[in-house]
């Protein structure tokens, strides 16, 4: 199979030279590597114009944007120059993610072994490993019960297995069939960061199965972190909230917006972070109005100082 490969950076310049090396020394050679370049500031597109000229097994592609578009709009832009390639399948992922230096191998020995029902595939991803352990918040199922909206992880066990279906992945280690994804579409630009690859396999979801293969590893140490209120508390539940709306029946969505309402404009005074409460407020609205991209106040660093 051809596997081609979209890279999505920004100012990580030493982490991206890591990753790329990685993809160099696959056992099994991608068709080709586009690299989009978010309008980094730091040396990024300067190594990018060396590792370009270096000669190897592969197409290099490398697209510098004139603004940073967040990773949905890089994505975006990246997927969206994939479709003019010679690959049928697409691995996406940042450039912290390290795959293992077989993983392409194994998601071709997949591939080749399902080759008769290939066209009941979506998706296929890799097993994401954060600090040495699985990382079971990249692979996930999203359903309804009653009016419910529940979100669940995968659990470890499953990842003994040979394979595993699921309706939700992230973009860290996935290779997307380039059928099914003209079929339905890129990734959301206007998200500007979070739930786009999330709402993006709901998509895929719909026309075929998403299926992770554990022998593709990928390693994405990023450390757990406690959680803080800043700018991506935003864009996390305006899109949230817009992959509800797109994708869950409408009972569910008006029962989820009920217990947003209830939360952020009748009770915020006795919630221990006020001001996250006006953070998932106006991503609510925002969400409900379409007003998407970057915000005004909530920009790219924007945190809570109190």
């Amino acid at each position: 199979m051809n596997i081609g490969v979209v890279i999505v950076t920004y100012n990580r310049k030493e982490m991206l030279e890591k990753t790329l090396k990685q993809f160099s020394l696959q056992t099994k050679k991608p068709t080709y590597i586009i690299v989009v370049n978010n309008a980094s500031n730091d040396e990024t597109e300067h190594y990018l114009t060396i590792w370009k000229e270096e000669k190897e097994d592969f197409i290099k592609i490398v697209l510098n944007l004139n603004d940073n578009l967040g990773g949905s709009g890089g994505f975006y832009e990246g997927l969206k120059h994939s479709l003019k390639c010679d690959a049928d399948w697409v691995w996406v992922s940042d450039d912290d993610a390290v795959p293992e230096i077989n993983a392409i191998e194994e998601a071709d020995n997949y591939l080749e072994s399902k080759k008769e029902n290939l066209k009941q595939i979506s998706a296929i991803c890799g097993q994401v490993i954060n600090q040495g352990k699985i990382d079971i918040n990249h692979r996930k199922n999203y359903y309804t019960k009653g009016i419910r909206i529940l979100e669940k992880p995968i659990p470890e066990e499953e990842y003994e297995k040979m394979d595993f279906q699921l309706n939700a992945f992230s973009y860290v280690g996935t290779i997307i069939s380039r059928e099914k994804m003209k079929q339905v579409g890129l990734t959301l630009k206007d998200y500007f960061i979070w739930w786009d690859d999330t709402e993006h396999s709901l998509r895929l979801s719909k026309v075929g199965k998403i299926i992770c293969v554990p022998a593709i590893k990928i390693h994405h140490d990023v450390g757990g972190g406690e959680f803080e209120v800043n700018w991506k508390t935003y864009y996390g539940f305006r899109n949230m909230t817009d992959m509800y709306r797109r994708h869950m029946p409408i009972s569910c969505f008006i029962y989820f917006s009920l217990k947003v309402i209830l939360k952020t404009t009748i009770l915020p005074i006795f919630h221990k972070r006020p001001i996250e409460m006006l953070l998932l407020k106006k991503g609510f609205w925002n969400a409900l109005k379409g007003k998407f991209g970057v915000d005004k106040i909530y920009k790219p660093g924007w945190k809570c100082d109190k």
